[in-house]
């Protein structure tokens, strides 16, 4: 995928409507399972071109500090990425969106991301989202409002949350499903930080309809917060 940094921050800008940023940034996860994959798919070949020019977009060694100028960071944590796009908004604001996942390149995934324009923790948490791998053509395995558990395994314990699905279908035509944290984020993300994998189970089949694996989650989010400028302790302590 050829994108460059230019028309990458137009593309978020467009679609963030970023002079306002004041909800949760992948919220319905209609932008979430597009941005991430462009981020993600654009990070290779940025880092090629990072080498060639003096203007660098991206740094895959970064040390932990905010960013203070536009650009995109990736780093890669075992079965987890993490992700800064950092731009300025239409009211001249450096705004930082974070993100991190596991999963995704054509599979379903499960993302965490939190902007520094939002409320941060402790007060708030990231938000966090399964995303079910569509295709044009092709309905949804997920239903609309059909129930879904967080299944979180650490050892020979396991602890459930439950969500509903929500559908929809973007501009493009493509139709999407995702299951968020319904307000269980604190609690999800901690079990994340302690756990071995989590499992997406929907009461239609009641089998897996997700397996992720929870390796490199803690150092992944501590790089999401150092980027977005809060502390991670509510999570990882």
């Amino acid at each position: 995928m050829k994108m460059s940094l230019t028309i990458y921050t137009v593309l978020l800008s467009s679609v963030m409507g970023v002079s306002g940023l004041t909800t949760p940034v992948f919220a319905e996860g209609l932008v979430a399972h597009k941005l991430f994959d462009a981020i993600v798919e654009a990070a290779p070949e940025m880092t090629a071109a990072n080498s060639r020019t003096s203007g660098a977009a991206i740094s895959v060694a970064y040390k932990g500090e905010r960013p203070t100028k536009e650009g995109f960071l990736y780093e890669q944590y075992k079965d987890w990425q993490a992700n800064a796009e950092t731009f300025v908004t239409e009211d001249g604001e450096l705004r930082t969106i974070c993100s991190i996942r596991t999963g995704g390149d054509g599979d379903d995934s499960i993302t965490v991301s939190i902007s520094d324009g939002d409320a941060l923790p402790p007060n708030a948490m990231p938000y966090v989202e399964y995303q079910e791998a569509t295709a044009r053509g092709y309905p949804t395995y997920l239903q609309k409002n059909q129930i879904v558990l967080w299944v979180i395994n650490s050892g020979d314990t396991n602890r459930s949350y439950e969500s509903s699905a929500y559908v929809g279908i973007d501009e493009e035509g493509i139709p999407y499903a995702n299951v968020s944290g319904n307000g269980q984020e604190q609690d999800i993300l901690r079990g994340f930080a302690k756990g071995d994998k989590v499992v997406l189970l929907d009461d239609y089949s009641g089998g897996d309809l997700y397996v992720g694996s929870l390796s490199g989650f803690s150092a992944a989010y501590r790089k999401m917060a150092a980027w977005c400028g809060f502390s991670p302790d509510s999570v990882l302590k």
